[in-house]
């Protein structure tokens, strides 16, 4: 597949993943710049030129073409950059060329081909973003020397793994809802229990209502930001506790009377009744996170966490104060989807808060 190519229907319908060239003789004496810049925005090269001991620098893609072919040619060494940044500016036509030349020489397929995007609209940034033969976008000022090193390295890899094991390295175009048989029988379940739940607490679901209404006077939902499976965001409902008229609060208590026992008895928590009717939670299962835990979640260790659906846990959500440290491997196991397994994650869960 040809990555010089301007965004198709099919590439913006999927993920992006390299395609690299096919091997080659590839010289043995290769000596490696630490950059290659080239644009016309002074600050950006002197910032590299400063940051970094050797290097290259470039007003136009035809100027560093040129200077490629001349250190390519060398006899007694062929000199490469350790990465390639062009400024946007420099137009797509250019920025194809300069790739295409990059991706006819296998000494070069690992080098990053970054695009820095400085100033440029958001329109235009979203445009850059579809093209697939760019590695990156960045703002340069943003990245101190260590930060662009290791971005540099880390793209080095990825794309020296793609070279070397193309076939561990397929990309999933999709997030299948329900990947297995099991999962989908546990989603017929959550429906027809909350269904079910729903049509027979329903009445005392709306008497809560009028009475979170009069001890509050605000709203009688209050919904929460949370993390779902596969990272999807949703707003998990409760009945508000909180009171929002200032002549209904006394001694300045953020919580009415009627709120205290709704958290008591986990009657505040029947709202999510609806969430899991809608397919956000599922009846049983791990917590849902907040964003701002979830974003600290990003370890191969803690992915699983996210790949079943996230739970009612009832009271025990209330008893769980802390904040989960970045570095915690959370439920074993928690992409399972059969009901034995909700039972036992729920009797766990009662266990660990009674």
């Amino acid at each position: 597949m040809d990555l010089a190519i301007l965004p198709t229907k099919k590439i913006l319908d999927t993920y992006k993943r390299y395609s690299l060239p096919v091997a080659e003789n590839e010289p043995t004496d290769i000596t490696k710049l630490q950059f290659f810049y080239i644009g016309i925005q002074a600050h950006n090269s002197a910032k590299l030129t400063n940051a970094f001991e050797f290097g290259y620098t470039s007003i136009s893609t035809g100027d560093a073409l040129f200077a490629l072919k001349r250190l390519l040619k060398k006899q007694d060494a062929i000199t490469i950059p350790d990465m390639i940044i062009a400024e946007a500016t420099q137009g797509t036509e250019h920025l194809v060329e300069l790739h295409k030349f990059i991706y006819a020489h296998k000494i070069m397929a690992d080098v990053p081909f970054i695009v820095e995007v400085s100033g440029l609209p958001q329109e235009e940034l979203e445009r850059f973003k579809r093209y697939e033969f760019i590695d990156d976008l960045i703002v340069l000022n943003e990245f101190s020397a260590n930060n662009l090193q290791r971005k540099v390295s880390f793209l080095k890899k990825m794309k020296q793994k793609h070279l070397q094991q193309p076939e561990a390295c397929k990309v999933e175009t999709a997030f299948r809802t329900y990947p297995t048989v099991r999962a989908l029988l546990k989603r017929g379940l959550d429906v027809a229990i909350s269904s079910t739940l729903l049509l027979t607490l329903g009445p005392v679901m709306l008497l809560i209502a009028l009475a979170v209404k009069y001890n509050t006077g605000g709203p009688v939902l209050f919904t929460t930001l949370r993390t779902g499976r596969g990272y999807r965001i949703f707003n998990l409902y409760k009945f508000n506790t909180l009171i929002q008229d200032a002549a209904k609060k006394k001694n300045g208590a953020p919580v009415s009377k009627f709120g205290m026992f709704l958290r008591k008895t986990s009657l505040d928590e029947l709202p999510q009744l609806l969430n899991v009717w809608r397919g956000d939670l599922s009846l049983v299962g791990h917590r849902a996170l907040p964003l701002y835990e979830a974003s600290r979640l990003t370890t191969n260790a803690n992915a699983d966490h996210f790949l079943a659906a996230a739970g009612i846990t009832w009271h025990t959500q209330k008893n769980s104060q802390t904040v989960i440290p970045a570095e915690v491997q959370l439920e074993p196991g928690a992409d399972k989807s059969d009901l034995l397994y909700d039972i036992w994650l729920g009797k766990q869960a009662l266990s660990r808060h009674s």
